[in-house]
């Protein structure tokens, strides 16, 4: 039987009395964050809202290029689109969907069906998308370059 491992990441957010908020994370430093515009917040502040969609999102993007490596396949470029629904019940506010639509060039276009069959393996074994109660769907769609 393998044994569990356990992976720990910590952040710490800091609020002053000025209605500014920081998200500190153990590597890269330091995020200015605020309320979304619809709860009061500045639009050119990140919010927990977006940065739980990003989270998927980038997620969503590692784990296919995880796959990817593993099959030794390249892709010129990588691009997806992530939107979530939010709406209210009778608990209140939740996520209730989340869409992520990618795109990834390829050079070769007999790695084409691969490309999106590893896309299938990313939706399945995304950390982040797994942990969250409502569903996400992944679709990706492979372009090949022209030369």
């Amino acid at each position: 039987m393998t044994p569990e491992r356990t992976y720990v990441y910590l952040n710490t957010v800091r609020k002053g009395m000025d209605g500014d908020a920081t998200v500190v994370f153990s590597g890269p430093g330091e995020l200015a964050i605020g309320p979304a515009p619809e709860f009061g917040g500045r639009p050119e502040s990140l919010n927990p809202e977006e940065l739980f969609v990003a989270a998927i999102n980038g997620c969503l993007m590692m784990t296919l290029s995880y796959f990817l490596q593993r099959s030794n396949i390249e892709i010129e470029s990588y691009e997806a689109d992530a939107e979530a629904q939010v709406q209210k019940d009778s608990d209140g506010l939740r996520f209730v969907a989340v869409a992520v639509h990618a795109t990834a060039t390829v050079k070769d276009p007999s790695v084409a069906e691969k490309v999106c069959d590893l896309a299938g393996l990313a939706e399945k074994h995304c950390l982040v998308s797994r942990s969250v109660s409502c569903p996400v769907h992944y679709h990706l769609s492979v372009e090949v370059s022209e030369e």
